[in-house]
């Protein structure tokens, strides 16, 4: 029975690839939740218009519009402290698995690019920069960089498995 060709075969880096990915993401909603967290904070600290209109800020529950931004408060705080949990122990699982790699340039692709959000430029520049003919084989330079974050991501799959199958 056949394959159908079309179909995409899953590659031996897809799942720490997806892991890598994953933390980065949860790095950047930790990122826009604090940017609410402080829009928040900002519109509470300002002073609201005064109502000429004789009706309350209240919401119909009770609450006025302060103890709603209160309430709305502390949760998005909560929330963020829970992530920044999760986002800890994803880091040190990564962290741990990054360590027990052979090659510092593999290493540092996968650190900056996930870790710090580096984009490509960034971290070709802090891997190839020095290089006297950086200047003027950039290109070069940055296909370098995605060789190396492909087999950076094959020998992290290598040892992510073994961990997996050691239990």
């Amino acid at each position: 029975m056949h394959q159908n060709s079309e179909a995409k075969q899953p590659k031996e880096t897809d799942e720490i690839k997806k892991k890598l990915e994953s933390y980065a993401a949860l790095h950047r909603r930790i990122d826009n939740q604090i940017e609410r967290l402080e829009n928040l904070e900002a519109v509470m600290g300002s002073i609201s218009s005064p109502s000429f209109d004789g009706i309350s800020g209240g919401g119909g529950d009770g609450t006025s519009k302060q103890e709603r931004q209160v309430i709305q408060k502390v949760t998005l705080e909560e929330t963020i402290r829970r992530m920044i949990a999760d986002e800890d122990q994803e880091r040190s699982e990564l962290e741990a698995l990054i360590s027990e790699m052979e090659k510092p340039d593999e290493q540092t692709v996968l650190e900056m690019h996930y870790f710090d959000a580096a984009n490509w430029w960034t971290v070709c520049a802090a891997l190839h920069g020095s290089r006297e003919d950086y200047d003027e084989h950039e290109q070069r330079y940055l296909k370098r960089t995605f060789k190396l974050h492909g087999s950076a991501l094959q020998s992290l799959a290598k040892i992510y498995r073994a961990k997996q199958e050691q239990g």
